[in-house]
């Protein structure tokens, strides 16, 4: 049984919005939040009006739950609440409605306390708290395993200017002549909407759209999922088919997570091994959070939560993440040709 403790007030809030990933956006603030008492490693129950209930979920602000588990999440510069579930869609799961009302009650006051302060991690917007424009755009070239020099990249999205980096980004696939885009994230519909904004600043990667250089995959956030292998598998048959230009540019949003996904899988295609990989993608987590080896327990956790699992997708049963990777493409609609296409476009 789990311990209940009402000192606190309950909290009653309504549905007031669904993020793109099925994330349920509440009309209460996290402002009020904490002025009400609750904080950061607290646990709570949920109740939705539909009947649907969640026990015992942490109160967040990141995402440092498993795979499939619930939080209520107050993300540093946002100014509400949300009830998600990590990759997945609480919209679905719990079947709600905009409107639908909530009540938030405390159940165990920094119940979750020790997990929110292991892996408590914010970062800024403000170029002038970064070091430089490659690290503030979490802009790099890939060349673990075989992948030759100048011909994979991956940043953040130079499109997108939801975190202020867009512009920086795109100044940066310019100066190294990116020639196609895997666009993660978006839709073409998405990118055109973020062209008619004001603050668009990204001339190189509209040059790059308009010439039909960006394949638009607007992936789901769960790398893990069937939905995910075939979209990335299409899009790859869809950059050979239009011409597979190099350097090639993989992003998403952040450009660590998805981007981070897919870096990965190309780098167990050209033979990299898991250390290689490992350290690849760990790349990200300094350039927002500054986190190196040196923070042993924070860098453990990160890797054990997010790439240990990415490299157990990309092994797709095999056991191997590099025979994997040719596996994985092979069982989701490419053929061995056009994996071998691939793989040559990238190779030394």
């Amino acid at each position: 049984m789990y311990e209940v403790n009402h000192d606190l007030p309950e909290e009653i809030a309504a549905v007031s919005e669904f993020e793109k990933y099925g994330h349920a956006i509440l009309d209460l603030s996290i402002e009020k939040f904490l002025a009400d008492g609750y904080e950061l490693g607290d646990t709570v129950d949920i109740v939705f009006s539909n009947g649907y209930e969640m026990k015992n979920i942490p109160f967040f602000d990141g995402y440092y739950v498993t795979k499939g588990e619930p939080l209520l999440r107050a993300y540093s510069g946002f100014e509400f609440l949300a009830v998600c579930i990590s990759y997945g869609k609480i919209q679905e799961s719990a079947g709600l409605s905009l409107g639908d009302s909530v009540t938030i009650s405390l159940n165990t006051k920094g119940g979750a306390l020790d997990t929110q302060v292991s892996n408590s991690m914010k970062y800024t917007t403000n170029r002038e708290d970064y070091e430089s424009d490659i690290v503030f755009a979490n802009f790099r070239e890939v060349t673990a395993g075989s992948i030759a020099p100048g011909r994979l990249f991956r940043s953040c999205s130079p499109v997108s200017n939801e975190f202020g980096r867009a512009s920086f980004s795109d100044a940066l696939i310019a100066g190294v002549g990116i020639r196609s885009v895997i666009n993660l994230a978006d839709t073409d519909e998405e990118i055109r909407s973020y062209i008619l904004q004001e603050t668009f600043n990204s001339p190189y990667y509209r040059t790059l759209f308009e010439e039909g250089k960006v394949i638009s995959l607007g992936m789901p956030i769960d790398f893990s999922s069937e939905a995910f292998a075939v979209r990335l598998a299409g899009g790859f048959k869809e950059l050979i088919r239009r011409g597979l230009e190099t350097p090639i540019l993989v992003h998403c949003i952040e450009g660590k997570d998805r981007a981070g996904f897919v870096s990965a899988f190309l780098e167990a295609l050209m033979g990299a091994s898991g250390e290689e990989i490992i350290a690849d993608y760990m790349v990200s987590y300094y350039n927002y959070y500054g986190i190196t080896r040196k923070d042993s327990e924070r860098y453990s956790i990160i890797v054990r939560d997010n790439i240990a699992e990415m490299l157990t997708t990309i092994e797709y049963n095999t056991g191997d993440i590099n025979k994997g990777a040719r596996v994985y493409l092979e069982g989701n609609g490419m053929t061995d040709a056009e994996v071998d296409t691939l793989i040559n476009a990238l190779a030394r």
